[in-house]
């Protein structure tokens, strides 16, 4: 609504308020059932709708909950409002255009969103890119939103614990009867199924195994910063889930166990699977799983080849018939090349040559192969898959796995250091910073291209704190303050993509959100692997950060 002055505004929308038919279905007087959001429009600018973009800091760029647009068409306008972005849970100015060609009455059912979005654009009308302010009811407050959020962010150790804490009480409060952990989450829809596989029911819910793997990693991380045998006894319930997904294998006349799921065996499921059941070991001293931790090794073993590549599965339904992929092409290798297998099966054979008591024979078998193996995936993978390669690193998984294998003194090479600092260094390069952008909330996020939407990572952070950790150990004090430095910056940022019981005002189901770290800054899906990363790397920071000031 627009009046003449602000009074006649706010009294136009109360009246329409009291007016419309569904008033009745909101309890206004109970904070818990109703919450109102309020939203000005602060300013607005003409928009050549050919010129939007959203991957340049221009005049003519959307910025999902920063910018909206308004349209005149035929003396009348519509709106996309900057809240629009975070409440519809979009990220892309197509998705923007496509709901408000939908309000606007543009097309017909059938017509695809660029269809659509196309007619659009070709309407007789005046665009403009509209900012705004907003604040939403929370009891008896009332609370400023930025991008459609609480705005402050403080990033102190206080916020950090009782994020990291109840993250993880996210993953126990949401753990299923037989140790699964609840896969996904989308606060908008109230619903489990996730985009990549929304033909799936409930009853036959796509779940990942690696992801899994890794939800069992962040619970024994929190058991690290507070000791408590609820979190001893899910990772348990978890690990006893995996082991049903095992099968066997022989490798050189031993029993070797690999993860099957989903009709596959990943190489990442047995190396993720290796190193949450050494964190299990290593936090508690059980030897239930001794067993299966020799086996996942031998099978890791098997899977490296002559010149030190692992393959990426083991068994794939599109290849070999289904059967074990023993010696797979060229072709192949390339089609099955994975960026975070080989480093998860790296880590777990780091752990396990670090906790199990082998003989000399067997560390010996163990850091020959891993030696061939680090040396491929440091100096002849980036040439052989050069193509793969991007500006933006994302293999935190062998960052983590060199960290733990310089604790072996053959493993201190330069190549494989400088691999993680390269790698940590090309992140930080890639990082918005407080002068390079103009979004408060940006700082810490990282990009592909300047220009990109902010990416928020927890999964990157885990290896820029890798860095840190191998940077002390090395004694490099300036260059472990510099990534440490950093590792604030990327714990603020996450921080943004935290669920509070403040920022799910339009949740319909709020108290299965609350807790958990989304996706994307406006996307509201939520994933044990969003949680997991986040809050390993927390509980990473907090411990470097002992006695520092924050």
């Amino acid at each position: 609504s627009q009046k003449a002055t602000f009074k006649d505004t706010l009294a136009r929308v109360v009246q329409m308020i009291v007016a419309n038919a569904r008033l009745k279905e909101f309890k206004v007087d109970d904070p818990k059932k109703c919450r109102i959001l309020f939203e000005i429009i602060t300013s607005q600018r003409s928009l050549d709708i050919y010129k939007l973009t959203g991957s340049q800091f221009t005049p003519n760029r959307f910025e999902p909950g920063i910018t909206g647009f308004k349209v005149i068409y035929k003396d009348k306008p519509y709106y996309y409002m900057p809240t629009d972005a975070v409440t519809q849970s979009q990220m892309t100015a197509a998705q923007a255009l496509d709901l408000l060609g939908i309000r606007m009455g543009v097309g017909t059912k059938n017509d695809s969103d660029m269809s659509r979005i196309d007619k659009l654009r070709k309407l007789d009308a005046k665009w403009y890119l509209i900012e705004s302010q907003a604040f939403v009811s929370f009891g008896e407050e009332v609370i400023p939103l930025y991008r459609g959020y609480p705005a402050r962010q403080c990033l102190s150790r206080e916020n950090i614990e009782a994020m990291t804490t109840r993250s993880i009480q996210w993953l126990l409060d949401n753990m299923w009867d037989d140790g699964r952990f609840l896969y996904y989450y989308d606060g908008v829809r109230d619903s489990i199924i996730d985009h990549v596989h929304p033909n799936r029911d409930e009853e036959d819910n796509y779940y990942n195994i690696l992801r899994h793997s890794g939800g069992v990693v962040a619970l024994l991380r929190m058991n690290e910063i507070d000791a408590d045998k609820k979190y001893i006894k899910a990772s348990q319930k978890a690990l006893d889930h995996l082991v049903s997904t095992m099968r066997e294998q022989e490798y050189k006349g031993r029993k070797a166990y690999y993860v099957f799921d989903n009709k596959k065996a990943k190489l990442g499921g047995s190396g993720i699977g290796l190193v949450a059941m050494l964190r299990y070991r290593q936090a508690t001293g059980d030897k239930k799983y001794d067993q299966y931790i020799h086996g996942l090794a031998d099978h890791i073993l098997s899977r490296i080849c002559d010149d030190g590549e692992m393959i990426g599965y083991y068994i794939h339904p599109l290849y070999n018939n289904g059967k074990p992929l023993l010696d797979p092409n060229e072709q192949d290798k390339k089609k099955l090349f994975s960026f975070y297998y080989p480093g998860e099966a790296m880590l777990g054979l780091a752990l396990y040559d670090k906790q199990m008591k082998l003989s000399d024979e067997r560390h010996k078998e163990i850091r020959e192969q891993s030696v061939k193996s680090l040396d491929f995936l440091v100096l002849k993978r980036p040439v052989k898959y050069k193509e793969m390669f991007q500006s933006l690193p994302s293999d935190g998984w062998l960052m983590q796995a060199i960290e733990e294998w310089v604790d072996v003194k053959e493993f201190r090479k330069d190549d494989y250091l400088n691999f993680v600092y390269n790698d940590a260094n090309a992140m930080i390069t890639h990082m918005y910073t407080y002068s390079n952008n103009p979004y408060y909330d940006y700082p810490g996020t990282f990009y592909y291209n300047y220009g990109d939407h902010a990416y928020i990572d927890g999964a990157r952070s885990e290896g820029l704190i890798s860095a840190y950790y191998l940077a002390k150990k090395m004694g490099k004090k300036e260059l472990a303050k510099f990534y440490l430095d950093n590792c604030k910056n990327a714990a603020r940022s996450l921080m943004f993509s935290y669920n509070s019981a403040e920022s799910t005002y339009f949740y319909k189901n709020p108290a299965r959100a609350i807790g958990s770290f989304r996706f994307k800054l406006t996307r509201q899906w939520m994933r044990v692997d969003t949680v997991q990363h986040t809050a390993c790397f927390y509980s990473r920071l907090l411990k470097a950060m002992d006695g520092q000031k924050w």
